[in-house]
């Protein structure tokens, strides 16, 4: 008898502390998904009705294929999403829907180089609302549903064309990672025999390429090598325990930011502080011409995301007057409000918010000349490429705190122009470059390309800011007025005003 209690009591605490795992589990997931953007409406792409049908935008400056100059008083003729003629004279018979383009701009659609899609399929409508019909993408979901999304945007889907990279791949060991890949997070690889497997399989599936994010040197090679063997393109970033020289050599094809030869220059020197800003800066300048150009010799390509940069000292010491500058009422509120397991945009739960030196005069003066100093080795690295004729293409990092979908990619060019690229190298590093690399059939307005084109108010090669005065967007033939664009943007906001749990009136201008 006494046996058979102690027995029914255990069975009792086994199947309650099952019950508490599964729930405890649930919970978790829900508070990823949330934090993903999850459980925010989705916006009915098909109710904006988009003009499908052939169409010839008249008298219209057209953007050069080098990006140097705008053809004045041009019609370009499209059909089937596909641009057929450019000319001065055409005869544009009944079949064309005439948009009359006189006095405006007509460049190639947008490319942002980095983002990050994540369970928020409204982000795909704030790319186009801004001109973005092209987007290459840094991580992939464990249920594969970024495939899917860009199986539908390369048919009758409402959406930015998708370019995917797998991953990011990363090495880390533990019980609590196991726990986390179980609840969602990206699966980790911790020998080269898995990370081989890992990339044969993504490019099974599909991927465009594989991504580097954290990797052991063991792994890192190990995907490099398997990458080139597989024929598909690693990109990302650049592992602390492997040098520059390392990657010259590694067959990398992309790296995600600048700021990842910064962080690299850095461990050559031997580590920058507040206490050897003016040191580090010299070493810098004096070795960034030749940074510049082994990567050219390598053919690396380089995402820029300097504004993401530029703004983490603001978020960290002004965060509330950062936030009312960027367009918060389009962002997730999920990834706005953050969760028990995640931070989120806002103040006291910012990811770059400094809240622990807030009271230390000394430590505060200190980090913002960290930060001062690490943002002008980025514009001096920026520099460098752009003399050496390395190919910039403008990422944004989208989906990191402060980073909205569409809206910072003019915040990126913005940061690039400012910089020391052109107007015209500007608009090349978002179109023409990044088209390239990821050999797509746009980014260039030519007969015969895709056409997703950007109609502007404005010259952009007089000022790159008038990339913002959009006219209307055409993605792969699909004309979205400006009437349909504003249609879009409230879609989104309102969709998020219903999943909105704190109020950010506060921070709205």
């Amino acid at each position: 008898m006494k046996y058979s209690s102690i027995k029914n009591w255990t069975v009792g605490i086994i199947l309650a502390l099952i019950t508490l795992s599964i729930l405890s589990c649930l919970v978790v997931k829900s508070q990823i998904n949330r934090h993903m953007g999850g459980n925010t409406e989705v916006v009915d792409s098909s109710v904006f009705n988009p003009q499908q049908s052939s169409i010839a935008i008249t008298n219209v400056s057209v953007l050069s294929p080098d990006c140097t100059t705008m053809l004045d008083s041009l019609t370009v003729l499209i059909k089937n999403g596909i641009i057929v003629n450019i000319s001065k004279d055409i005869s544009t018979a009944n079949e064309y829907n005439i948009i009359d383009g006189s006095g405006q701009y007509l460049i190639p659609g947008l490319i942002d180089s980095h983002t990050h899609l994540h369970k928020s399929k409204n982000d795909l409508l704030l790319y186009l609302a801004n001109g973005v019909t092209h987007i290459a993408n840094h991580n992939s979901e464990q249920d594969n549903s970024l495939l899917k999304w860009r199986k539908e945007a390369n048919e009758d889907v409402l959406s930015p064309k998708i370019y995917i990279a797998a991953g990011g791949i990363s090495s880390k060991k533990g019980i609590l990672q196991k726990f986390k890949t179980l609840l969602g997070d990206t699966k980790k690889y911790n020998t080269s025999t898995q990370a081989r497997k890992a990339v044969i399989n993504f490019k099974i599936q599909g991927y465009d390429a594989i991504k580097s994010y954290n990797p052991s040197k063991e792994v890192y090679f190990a995907i490099t090598d398997e990458a080139k063997k597989q024929n598909i393109p690693l990109i990302g970033h650049l592992p602390p325990d492997v040098s520059l020289e390392e990657v010259y050599s590694s067959g990398q094809s992309q790296l995600a930011h600048v700021e990842e030869i910064i962080k690299a220059t850095m461990r050559d020197f031997g580590g920058m502080s507040s206490d050897n800003t003016e040191e580090y800066l010299i070493y810098l300048k004096k070795n960034s011409d030749q940074i510049a150009f082994k990567l050219k010799k390598a053919d690396i390509v380089v995402s820029s995301t300097i504004w993401l940069m530029e703004s983490i000292p603001k978020q960290n010491f002004e965060l509330v007057n950062f936030l009312k500058t960027i367009e918060l009422e389009y962002q997730n509120p999920g990834q706005i409000e953050g969760s028990k397991l995640a931070k989120g945009w806002l103040p006291g739960d910012n990811r770059y918010e400094n809240m622990e030196i807030k009271n230390n005069p000394e430590q505060i003066k200190r980090s913002k000349l960290f930060w001062k100093t690490y943002i002008e080795a980025i514009h001096i690295m920026t520099k460098a490429l752009v003399k050496n004729g390395i190919t910039i293409t403008a990422g944004t990092d989208s989906n990191t705190a402060g980073v909205i979908a569409g809206f910072s990619l003019h915040d990126e060019l913005a940061s690039l122009n400012k910089c020391g690229l052109t107007e015209s190298q500007t608009l090349y590093a978002a179109t023409v470059a990044p088209a390239e690399w990821m050999h797509s059939n746009s980014g260039k307005i030519l007969k015969g390309q895709r056409a997703d084109l950007v109609l502007l108010k404005k010259n952009p090669l007089e000022n790159i800011e008038n990339t913002k005065t959009i006219n209307a967007v055409t993605i792969n033939g699909k004309f979205l007025d400006r009437t349909a664009l504003d249609k879009i943007l409230q879609a989104v906001k309102d969709a998020n005003n219903k999943s909105r749990k704190i109020s950010i009136e506060e921070l709205i201008n």
